[in-house]
Formats: C-alpha cells, sequence, structure tokens
C-alpha cells in the first residue's frame, strides 16, 4: 500500500513538471467554434492567452503561415483569410523558442458561386456571433449600435468623390474594430466605406444583424435607377431573376472593380465553363482562329479589356442572348467592332 502511495505520489510530480503542450493548454479559443460554417472570406479570431504563457503566437491555414504575433494583452482579437471549402486552422503558442499551447479547428467557407463548396461536409453549421452573450468581448467591444451608427439609408450618403479619397471616418462605428479588415482592398462598397452597417444589417432581425433576403430588397433601396432601367428589359441574367446580387458582387469590399468577387471573366466562366475553351463566339477560321473573350483591348470601351460584358449585359436586356448593345441579329452586333 506504501508503495503504491510513492508510486502515485512520484507520477503527480512527473506530470507538473511536463511541458506546457502536454501538461496544461495555454491557448483557448473565444471564437470561432470549432465546425463554424462562414459566408466571407475573412474570420476574426479571439483567443484567450494568459499572461506571460507566450512570447509568439503563429496562425496557420491549411499548412501556410497567415499570421504570426506577439500576445500583449490576455485576450488577443485579429483576423485571417479564408479560402473556400474547408480551411484546417493550427494555432501554436510558443516560449522560449518551445512550443507552450496548440490549437486546432476547422472553418468552413461556403460560397453561392462555388458550386463544390455551397454545401457544407456534416459537421458544420454556423454560429451567429451577434445571438449569443459573449462576456469576454464587452471588456473591450461595445456590442450594440450606437446612434452613430444609424446613418441615413440614401444614396446622398455615399458621395462617389469622398469614397475614392478614403476619407470616410470609421472611429464612431461600433462595427469597425472587429469588421474593419472587411474594406481591407481597393474597390468598397458605398456603405461599408461610410460605416453605415445599419444600411443593410437589421439589428432586430433573427439571426441579429441578419440581411432581409432576397438580396434585391436591400439592394434595390439605394439602387433605384438601375432597378427601373433593368425591370423595363425583357430578359434577366439568372442571378437577377431570383434576387441574388451578392453571388457576383461582395456587398463589402474586393479587389475588384464593381465590388464584383473576381475579374470579370473568370467570374463568368465560374457558372459559363463551357465558354471558358476559348471557341465561343464564332466557329474557326482557317482551323485555329477563334474569336477571343480576354486578353485584348475593347474596341467600343476605352481603357477597358475584352471581355463577357463586351458583348452581354450581366444583369438584363431585350436580347434573349443578354447583348449588351440594341441591336437586332449577332451580324448587326459584330458590325459595331467591325464595321469594314
Amino acid at each position: 500500500m506504501i508503495i503504491r502511495t510513492l508510486c502515485f505520489i512520484v507520477v503527480l510530480l512527473l506530470a507538473s513538471g511536463l511541458p506546457a503542450e502536454e501538461g496544461r493548454q495555454v491557448l483557448s479559443v473565444n471564437y470561432p467554434p470549432d465546425g463554424t460554417i462562414m459566408e466571407f472570406g475573412i474570420i476574426s479570431i479571439s483567443l484567450s492567452v494568459p499572461k506571460g504563457s507566450a512570447d509568439s503566437i503563429r496562425i496557420l491555414i491549411n499548412d501556410r503561415e497567415k499570421l504570426k504575433l506577439v500576445p500583449d494583452r490576455e485576450v488577443e482579437c485579429f483576423s485571417v483569410p479564408l479560402t473556400v471549402g474547408v480551411n484546417r486552422i493550427n494555432i501554436t503558442a510558443e516560449k522560449e523558442k518551445s512550443v507552450a499551447g496548440n490549437i486546432s479547428l476547422n472553418v468552413f467557407r461556403r460560397s453561392d458561386l462555388e458550386s463544390l463548396y455551397k454545401n457544407p461536409p456534416p459537421g458544420f453549421q454556423k454560429d451567429y456571433f451577434h445571438m449569443k452573450n459573449r462576456e469576454q468581448c464587452v471588456a473591450c467591444h461595445v456590442l450594440k449600435p450606437a446612434a452613430a451608427d444609424k446613418k441615413p439609408v440614401s444614396v446622398s450618403a455615399f458621395p462617389a468623390e469622398k469614397l475614392r479619397r478614403g476619407d470616410m471616418p470609421a472611429a464612431d462605428s461600433t462595427c469597425y474594430s472587429c469588421h474593419k479588415s472587411l474594406v481591407s482592398y481597393p474597390f468598397t462598397h458605398g456603405p461599408s466605406a461610410v460605416w453605415s452597417c445599419l444600411s443593410c444589417h437589421d439589428p432586430a432581425a433573427s439571426p441579429t444583424y441578419a440581411v432581409r433576403k432576397p438580396d434585391t430588397k436591400v439592394c434595390f433601396g439605394c439602387h433605384i435607377e438601375q432597378k427601373e432601367k433593368w425591370e423595363r428589359r425583357k430578359y434577366f441574367h439568372g442571378p437577377f431573376t431570383i434576387g441574388n446580387c451578392t453571388i457576383c458582387h461582395s456587398p463589402h469590399a474586393s479587389d475588384n472593380p464593381s465590388n464584383l468577387h473576381k475579374p470579370i471573366w473568370d467570374l463568368c466562366n465560374n457558372c459559363h465553363m463551357d465558354k471558358g475553351s476559348g471557341r465561343h463566339i464564332v466557329a474557326a477560321v482557317g482551323g485555329s482562329y477563334f474569336h477571343p473573350t480576354s486578353g485584348k483591348r475593347d474596341p467600343l470601351r476605352k481603357d477597358k479589356e475584352l471581355s463577357c460584358v463586351s458583348c452581354h449585359d450581366p444583369h438584363a436586356s431585350d436580347s434573349p442572348r443578354l447583348w449588351r448593345l440594341n441591336v437586332g441579329s449577332g451580324f448587326e452586333l459584330c458590325r459595331k467592332c467591325h464595321a469594314d
């Protein structure tokens, strides 16, 4: 009995001397939970890091390092980019050049545009951040909208010149501190640029801050001229028909003009894959030449590259083929550029 007791004490003493990664977990994730579904290409992560437990923290996504930071507070918040599909997020804390703790989680980046990633694998579900009591966040963040967030829903609130200069104040927005990475792109949607988040997000909705669907119920609140113009047409592009503006456009910001998720040619070929062969428009001339759909100057639009929208309207048209120009036949369309 005495020997058994002594062995037990020795085991306890040895356990207390184990390295941090084996004896205790110095990292804990406040948000997101493992198995979360995200709709956008950026995720905010909140970690609890006990004071003095780590000299640095490395974040890898799908085995590629995305961020390295030096913790200076007990709750660290940061944002990292996501790719469509499953993102394996590995977070490692280091202390004196040794691993002090490690934690992993999986996040699924869903996409209406990428058909392979429209539906998540089993085990993933949405976690609505603002639907839960986040006690660990309120010490630093205000989680309810203030008077400054309730800007008027008006096109005049988003003057184009100010948007181009990027001089819209964000300091008075309660959303800014957590969501500023959503607008860290060259092209920013008007409401996002002036941090008028409640122009689209409804604090009284369920889930909280949800946007009404279909998208056109919100988008046409500002884009009135476009609505009137397109609804006069006879034929409509699929996404426009179902009111899904965000399948092509980012509601926040993008690397591409018009806040498109991808460059025009790549975006269109995401759905119209058969048109990406290089044999679109006309049959081969002499067996080898086909009309280009990209990589050339657009003859009718100065300083624009030839693309799908050189000929097609991506929203609506009076032509069943959604031709952009008002022509009666395909031959007339060709003559707009090939007049000789």
